[in-house]
């Protein structure tokens, strides 16, 4: 468990310290800018639509293989546009 939580903290300062902006805000804005609800995106990544929403209000820091999932979610759905 550790292993998971540090490995998603060091993605977290690397994104932080790349564009001074945290995961959840990137989440958002990515997902709204391709038009798909937090429903849409769990159906694509396997990630509930609560954690999502959790995790795009800043309650959550994800762990390295669900932000993976949405991220491979979010560039996938790019493909398709």
């Amino acid at each position: 468990m550790e292993i998971h939580i540090e490995a998603t903290i060091r993605i977290e300062e690397r994104r932080s310290k790349a564009s001074d902006q945290p995961f959840g805000e990137w989440l958002w804005q990515e997902r709204t800018s391709k038009k798909l609800t937090k429903v849409q995106l769990s159906r694509l990544s396997g990630v509930s639509d609560s954690h999502i929403g959790r995790i795009e209000k800043g309650e959550r820091i994800p762990r390295y293989d669900i932000a993976r999932k949405l991220q491979r979610a979010l560039e996938e759905r790019a493909d398709i546009e």
